[in-house]
């Protein structure tokens, strides 16, 4: 952990860059003051759970992908959100209440850079960190499993799921394919 002596607030997860480098969770003194201990054991559990889940690969390739193709560019926002929905449950595990983590992610938000402008206004648009909120005071997500495949639902799953299999086969099998005859037909 590095805390920084800094009053405006904010906190952030720095994966390692090399061999020897460690996982970083970085926080200035302006976010520890605004948190009370509970929220500040939330913040850190929060920014630890990105760390072991490696959050920032799957947000990199998002990001790229969206680079490469406009037409993901919502998917980049779809797989931020659910980071940090994620890093939120591991948190609300870590410290035992999903009140607490509520309140600390709503309190950062509020006291970080860019927040919203204070009162119910600032609350009305949906955006990511009140559907966090919400989602952290509602019930805990139950674990997902897949239907048995003998009802209408596992079948439809299960169909789905051997059909998305095999489009991807497809398409796998024509690029490599594709590469080859260019790889032929082109004289290097």
């Amino acid at each position: 952990m590095a805390v920084l002596p800094d009053t405006v607030p904010y906190a952030y997860a720095l994966p390692a860059a090399g061999n020897r480098a460690r996982d970083t969770v970085v926080v200035s003194t302006g976010m520890l003051a605004a948190l009370d201990s509970a929220e500040r054991r939330a913040l850190f559990a929060h920014e630890r759970a990105h760390l072991t889940a490696r959050h920032h690969r799957f947000l990199l390739a998002v990001r790229l992908a969206a680079r490469a193709n406009p037409f993901l560019r919502p998917l980049h926002t779809a797989v931020a959100y659910t980071a940090e929905r994620w890093a939120d449950e591991e948190a609300a595990a870590a410290v035992g209440s999903r009140r607490v983590v509520a309140r600390a992610v709503g309190k950062a938000a509020l006291v970080s850079p860019g927040a919203p402008a204070a009162g119910l206004a600032g609350f009305a648009a949906p955006g990511p960190v009140p559907r966090r909120v919400a989602a952290l005071l509602g019930p805990a997500p139950s674990a997902r499993v897949w239907p048995p495949v003998f009802t209408a639902a596992g079948l439809a799953a299960w169909a789905a799921a051997a059909g998305t299999t095999a489009s991807a086969l497809s398409s796998a099998n024509a690029a490599v394919t594709l590469f080859f005859i260019l790889r032929a037909a082109t004289p290097l």
